[in-house]
């Protein structure tokens, strides 16, 4: 091995290894028949998700619209193109899918863990969705000390 193959792997690992972990989740995601389609991987505190097929392809990504009055998912194809977006009540888990065009098609529940149990609008089951979760906050106000 090279001298500077030896400082370039040297610096990667300690880069690697001081970096703090990134809070990624992976959850897989399943057609109505119970078949596995793929997987999100699920940034809840970044507020983005990442969508891959069975062979480990990106298909698609989706983040937290920060300027929606409402919680907003839009919604990605791979190459960047919109595909539309979610809107998400937090107090019923309900979600309502909207085609880039502000059209509906389709609802689901969203559970704890970010996955969507997704339905058309005829009420017929679809394959699993997943989406961030809005990060934690407090609940209350902190009280200033004296």
């Amino acid at each position: 091995m090279s001298k500077l193959t030896g400082v370039v792997l040297a610096v990667v690992l300690t880069v690697g290894l001081t970096r703090p972990a990134v809070a990624t989740k992976r959850l897989d995601l399943y057609d109505p028949e119970g078949r596995h389609v793929g997987y999100a991987l699920l940034h809840h505190p970044a507020g983005r998700v990442d969508y891959y097929d069975v062979r480990d392809r990106r298909i698609g990504w989706g983040h937290v619209n920060a300027l929606s009055e409402q919680y907003r998912v839009d919604l990605f194809a791979a190459d960047g193109s919109a595909t539309g977006y979610a809107l998400v009540d937090l107090g019923t888990r309900r979600v309502e899918f909207f085609s880039h065009t502000s059209h509906l098609v389709g609802s689901g529940r969203l559970d704890k863990t970010g996955r969507v149990t997704t339905y058309d609008l005829s009420g017929r089951r679809l394959s699993d969705s997943a989406l961030p979760l809005e990060p934690q906050r407090p609940t209350h106000l902190s009280q200033p000390t004296h």
